[in-house]
């Protein structure tokens, strides 16, 4: 009986051990990335045009990846006013950052004058 209960101990103890070892890894390699999504009708394409010009060069320090751009093919829910855009950040601290901080925070009244938009911020998962 003893031996039994040892047996069960370390076959639990490695399994413990194993778990902690798959997530390490995840850990080690950095953290999960951020996605903005953001929903953009121009009302002004000239101001707007001279806004995003900006907001992408602000967005350089960051290593952003643009994943899609465009008009959305709804299935379920209201339509959409405008396009889709979604940029990829490497943590949700790197998009916080850009966000909230000069030079691309007091650009956002500009934004807001040239497009109605909705902009979101969600945390990626570790692939």
């Amino acid at each position: 009986m003893k031996e039994m209960v040892t047996l069960v101990m370390g076959l639990l103890v490695g399994f413990v051990l194993g778990a902690g070892g798959i997530a390490r890894p995840h850990a080690q390699a950095g953290k999960k990335p951020a996605y903005q999504i953001a929903e953009v009708e121009v009302t002004d394409p000239a101001a707007f045009e001279a806004y995003r010009a900006k907001a992408l060069e602000t967005m350089k320090p960051y290593n952003v990846r643009f994943l899609a751009f465009g008009k959305p093919d709804v299935k379920e829910g209201a339509p959409v006013q405008g396009n889709i855009a979604i940029v990829e950040f490497p943590s949700m601290a790197d998009a916080e950052r850009w966000y909230g901080t000069p030079p691309y925070h007091p650009m956002i009244a500009e934004r807001q004058k040239a497009a109605k938009t909705r902009l979101y911020f969600v945390e990626g998962v570790w692939q």
